[in-house]
């Protein structure tokens, strides 16, 4: 279940003590996140965005403080519709339906992709000036991995105290499950 999944990746974040637990942003209604987005999104959308509508930003924050995976913040509403709209270039693994989800402040992004029917989303990794692929078949397969990777030590706390991956394992594991 999408909500558990949810639950246990920001508890893998509570386990190593990252600022964002604090920060995280009460999540919002599906008739909000519907509103926002300016249409009927799929129920895994909604619930991704019931759970957290982004971070809240504070004084003396650095940007590893928002990162809820190495690199990657939850975005609000407001900001992920402002990915979606600043977003130009032609892409066909997007295609016409999909919504930011997690994104970096260098325009990275994983985003929900779905159809007009408004299915379960695949899970895309946008990488600006690279290519796009889908790398989940679902939100609760990239939540439940993003787990693994906590778990595994793919992500994990540098001696420095940020939040970091071993990029080799990440990357590798992405190119297997798309």
């Amino acid at each position: 279940m999408l909500v558990r999944s949810i639950e246990q990746l920001w508890l893998e974040a509570e386990n190593l003590n990252r600022p964002v637990v604090g920060s995280r942003a009460p999540g919002v209604a599906a008739g909000e996140v519907e509103a926002v987005l300016g249409g009927v999104v799929p129920e895994d959308v909604a619930t991704w965005f019931g759970w957290s509508n982004g971070v809240e930003y504070r004084p003396g924050q650095i940007q590893d403080d928002v990162f809820l995976v190495p690199g990657y913040e939850p975005l609000s509403l407001s900001e992920a519709r402002g990915v979606r709209e600043s977003y130009e270039l032609e892409d066909a693994v997007l295609g016409e339906f999909w919504i930011p989800l997690l994104a970096t402040g260098g325009g990275d992004f994983y985003a929900a992709v779905f159809g007009a029917s408004l299915q379960s989303p695949e899970v895309a990794h946008v990488m600006i000036g690279g290519e796009s692929f889908i790398v989940y078949k679902s939100i609760e397969e990239m939540v439940d991995a993003f787990c693994g990777f906590y778990r595994g030590g793919v992500f994990f706390v540098s001696d420095e105290g940020t939040l970091e991956a071993d990029d080799e394992r990440w990357i590798a594991a992405e190119a297997d499950s798309g």
